[in-house]
């Protein structure tokens, strides 16, 4: 009887052990969300004539080739928009949608007065619509925006 009494206190006591801990959902989901890097896009934004199942590095090149070329070709047609001859670089703060639009959402170093800076992010953001149709980046399986930095270097004579 006595080591009756011992077993059932022992299995009485030691119970918990067996029990299995429930996970918080809401501890996961933190857990995972610190886990992968917010800043790194899984698949950039790619524009019709880039797709074809090519690597990341490859699509991004490809994505900034369209793009810095179009750009370029802009410019040259609109080299009125320099009244002054200009050497400077500026930044052009470019924004993919989750829709896949895209737009300038900023100019910083513009050597150019208000009135000429926003005449230059019109020009650019009107020429957008002759690109290819442009796919949005991919993050996690989810269409995300995307802020992409391009400088472009003004040598205006």
């Amino acid at each position: 009887m006595r080591y009756a009494l011992i077993l059932l206190s022992i299995l009485c006591c030691s119970c918990h052990y067996f029990e299995k801990k429930k996970l918080d959902s809401e501890i996961l989901l933190e857990k995972e969300l610190q886990a992968f890097d917010w800043n790194q896009l899984d698949q950039y934004p790619s524009f019709e004539n880039c797709e074809g199942g090519i690597d990341f590095q490859a699509n991004k090149n490809c994505f900034e080739t369209v793009l810095t070329t179009h750009i370029s070709k802009v410019l040259k047609s609109k080299a009125s928009i320099f009244s002054v001859p200009t050497k400077d670089t500026l930044m052009l703060d470019i924004m993919v949608s989750k829709s896949g639009g895209i737009f300038v959402k900023s100019l910083k170093g513009s050597p150019l007065t208000a009135d000429k800076t926003q005449s230059f992010i019109d020009t650019i953001t009107q020429s957008f619509s002759a690109l290819p149709i442009l796919y949005p980046a991919i993050k996690r399986s989810q269409h995300v925006e995307a802020v992409f930095q391009l400088p472009i270097i003004l040598n205006a004579n």
